[in-house]
């Protein structure tokens, strides 16, 4: 794209911390009222098809199911938040055991949030005898740990203020967030609410008829709070019921199952069929019909959970802010800051019902977070690094992979936020740290041998950058050595690189390159070379970069963001 046209959007992103202050506008959540029940997204499950409980989606009639989590110990128990844009789990692959961990909504960035005492299991359902449940804002997450007593915990989403609630098991959040649903007693089994800061104890009375008591597994409220389902049990068969969430109307709703999971419009109920020695996902509706099977494998399917997304966006990545915060993530690294989400929501939301405005702002608010100087300066900086220590990777024309790519472009970017005060210090704190972990690599040293005197050091790096410095940028390269003859100095070495790194004629060399591959990066979460693409020879790469560079790096005239985020692979780690 042209000069001009690029300045507008970084300023645009510079400017946005002051113009947001009068844009930013605040929706007060009003506890105990009738939440607005939401469209029914993915939904995440727990199977062991492929021999170790992993956590899965699929779309809402049981096609796309894809593994998101590839662990060799138990990943489990997958819960959407609340605004369908992440999922908490239980897994193993704590360094002490168990722990709740978060995910994003396609199962990257797992982030370790607090342990789980989780020393006893239910017998019947074995991993299943478990449960946590989000607030309906997103902030806390209430779950049960198992020491010589159940007991349920509240924690922070970021895993702060961890504090016991009461005695019990299997918490459920009310959808007003008023109370907690949750059981106590170890036969008879009795339903209890409590208020989230442990005052308000009642029990909810429920009167079975026959032989039919109460099982000791997870009860669920509908998303409009209104109702429970549950598990009850005569000693032979095992049912979902439904009451009202005081107790009364009492009815049967499917027999032979368990693990209800009410759909986020409030009109099925996902679970467990237990016939048999597997067990598998189904769908019913509210309304009657007939059971619909989703999964059929062998081993077990487990845990349904369903993603709640906002009505007017079957696939949530046509919300706005859904949009925006998922460019956070993938562009970032982080979530986004409330000033940020709401102007670059604005932008798109500004154009009302008119979609050429608003699928051209979704183009220019998608192109700002690569062009941000945020980005600018972790992401593209860790490309130039790479291309400057090494060149191409063989055979291919690109300098680094994803998986190099995410952990160092998290290291640099960590804490920082543009136009939050002291964001240039924590940026530059994290440029040195990186830079100086940089040049102490194996891979590195292998190439560069302390030996070398400081101008073969720093003209290797600007000829694998593929640039001739002008005589003022090499020696000052060459000058961070001081008078030592050789680069054994790790500062100085550390330093050099950087100055080959930020080389302005540099980065605008690669430029295009970046931005091209950064849309396999952010938005398809791979390599170019990758699958689908596997065995193509970086043809859909080479494709976008002759685009890009035919219309002189005008990104909307090359229609790159517009391919990418309308593409049914972008499209469909989201949703349908």
């Amino acid at each position: 794209m042209n000069a001009n046209y690029k300045s507008n959007i970084i300023a645009n992103w510079l400017w946005q911390g002051l113009s947001a202050v009068f844009i930013l506008a605040f929706v007060t959540s009003v506890l105990a009222q009738t939440p607005t029940l939401r469209a029914n997204g993915k939904i995440a499950f727990t199977s062991d098809r492929e021999g170790n409980r992993e956590i899965y989606l699929m779309s809402a009639d049981g096609t796309n199911q894809v593994r998101i989590t590839n662990n060799l110990v138990v990943d489990d128990h997958p819960t959407w938040s609340p605004d369908g844009t992440k999922i908490a789990f239980l897994s193993q692959r704590a360094s002490g055991g168990f722990a709740i961990f978060l995910m994003n909504a396609d199962g990257s960035d797992k982030t370790e949030i607090t342990p789980v005492d989780y020393q006893s299991l239910s017998t019947w359902l074995g991993f299943d005898g478990w449960f946590m449940s989000w607030s309906p804002d997103g902030h806390q997450i209430v779950f049960s740990e198992f020491i010589s007593s159940n007991t349920l915990v509240i924690v922070n989403a970021d895993g702060s203020s961890r504090r016991n609630l009461t005695s019990g098991s299997y918490p459920a959040w009310a959808p007003d967030g008023s109370k907690i649903l949750f059981m106590t007693g170890s036969g008879p089994f009795a339903l209890h609410t409590i208020r989230p800061d442990g005052t308000g104890l009642q029990n909810i009375p429920l009167f079975f008829p026959d032989f039919f008591t109460l099982l000791d597994s997870p009860p669920t409220w509908s998303p409009d709070g209104r109702r429970i389902a549950f598990i009850t049990y005569d000693g032979a068969n095992l049912e979902i019921d439904i009451a009202n969430a005081d107790g009364t109307n009492l009815r049967f709703f499917e027999i032979e199952c368990a693990l209800p999971a009410w759909s986020p419009d409030g009109g099925t109920i996902a679970f467990i069929n237990t016939d048999g020695s597997g067990k598998e996902i189904y769908i019913k509706r509210l309304s009657g019909g007939e059971s619909v099977r989703l999964t059929d494998t062998v081993g077990h399917n487990s845990n349904p959970n369903w993603q709640s997304v906002p009505a007017a966006c079957p696939n949530p990545i046509d919300c706005p802010d859904y949009f925006v915060r998922q460019h956070y993530r993938d562009f970032l690294n982080r979530d986004p800051d409330p000033d940020g989400l709401a102007f670059w929501t604005n932008e798109i939301t500004s154009c009302g019902a008119d979609q050429q405005c608003i699928d051209a702002k979704r183009i220019n608010v998608s192109a700002a977070f690569f062009l941000s100087i945020e980005f600018q300066q972790t992401g593209y900086l860790v490309y130039r690094c790479y291309k400057a220590a090494y060149g191409n990777l063989t055979g291919v024309p690109v300098p680094i992979r994803l998986s190099e790519f995410l952990p160092d472009t998290q290291q640099i970017g960590q804490g920082v936020i543009v136009n939050q005060a002291g964001w240039e210090t924590v940026l530059e704190n994290n440029k040195q740290a990186f830079s100086a972990e940089f040049v102490q690599r194996s891979r590195f040293t292998s190439v560069y041998s302390t030996s070398l005197t400081p101008d073969q050091f720093v003209d290797q790096l600007f000829m694998n950058a593929g640039v001739t410095p002008s005589a003022t940028d090499r020696a000052a390269a060459i000058n961070e050595f001081g008078s030592a003859m050789t680069t054994a100095d790790v500062s100085a070495r550390a330093r050099a690189m950087r100055r080959v790194a930020e080389n302005s004629a540099f980065a605008q060399q690669e430029f295009n390159r970046a931005f091209v591959l950064m849309q396999y990066f952010g938005y398809l979460r791979r390599n170019p070379n990758d699958a689908p693409e596997a065995g193509l020879n970086f043809a859909g790469y080479n494709f976008w970069l002759n685009k890009l560079n035919s219309f002189n790096g005008d990104f909307v005239q090359a229609e790159m963001v517009k391919a990418f985020i309308n593409s049914a692979e972008y499209r469909q780690r989201f949703g349908p």
